[in-house]
């Protein structure tokens, strides 16, 4: 890892941004564990990044600091804000969708609602990321109604995220969720908030036929 990840006192979490070894392509997320452990080893849960971490491991990998954020506006902000600039830059990201929020799906309508200009520009990386500067106010209306959003509609939206890109067809070994679930448990401990992303990180796969 890059000796270069420092984060900032009084930071609430921080932007990185992850770098394949021969620099073919980048991953840019957030965290809030800003713990030296979790800050060295993590290098992003997208479902894409996942991937490549199972197939190649983490060796070689740069992972700096992009942003640090005092609020969780911030944080979602600065994601969004970093992973249009390096689309519009030209690089080539392991991320799915364009950060902020989750569910995505969700986070979507409430840009479609507040932020029209932003979506408009979707389909243009360029115009995208300029749209997303220009409105900012409007953006960060979306992100705030975004985490108001109940604990049950949060993960009902986190596991239709999870069911389109998948493969659910093993029963989870760590908390027993039949084949066709997501999990609802925190595989780890009864007791912390379950995590749907971070419980499938090693649920088996199947077998293309």
């Amino acid at each position: 890892m890059s000796k270069y990840v420092v984060i900032e006192p009084g930071a609430v979490g921080y932007i990185f941004r992850t770098e394949s070894p021969d620099s073919d392509w980048l991953y840019i997320g957030q965290s809030t564990r800003l713990d030296p452990e979790h800050v060295s080893g993590y290098y992003g849960s997208g479902v894409h990044i996942r991937e490549a971490l199972a197939q190649n491991g983490s060796e070689g990998l740069k992972k700096s600091v992009l942003a640090t954020a005092t609020s969780e506006l911030d944080l979602h902000y600065l994601e969004m804000l970093q992973i249009a600039e390096a689309r519009a830059a030209g690089s080539v990201l392991l991320n799915g969708d364009f950060g902020g929020p989750r569910p995505f799906p969700t986070f979507q309508r409430l840009l479609w609602e507040e932020a029209p200009e932003v979506m408009g520009a979707a389909g243009d990386v360029a115009l995208f990321h300029r749209a997303l500067l220009k409105n900012r106010p409007q953006v960060e209306a979306a992100i705030t109604r975004a985490m108001a959003i109940m604990p049950d509609e949060f993960y009902a939206g986190y596991e239709r995220d999870l069911l389109a890109v998948m493969d659910l067809s093993h029963q989870c070994p760590f908390c027993g969720s039949p084949a066709g679930a997501v999990c609802r448990t925190n595989s780890k401990s009864p007791t912390m908030p379950h995590n749907p992303c971070s419980n499938h990180k090693k649920r088996p796969r199947a077998i293309s036929q």
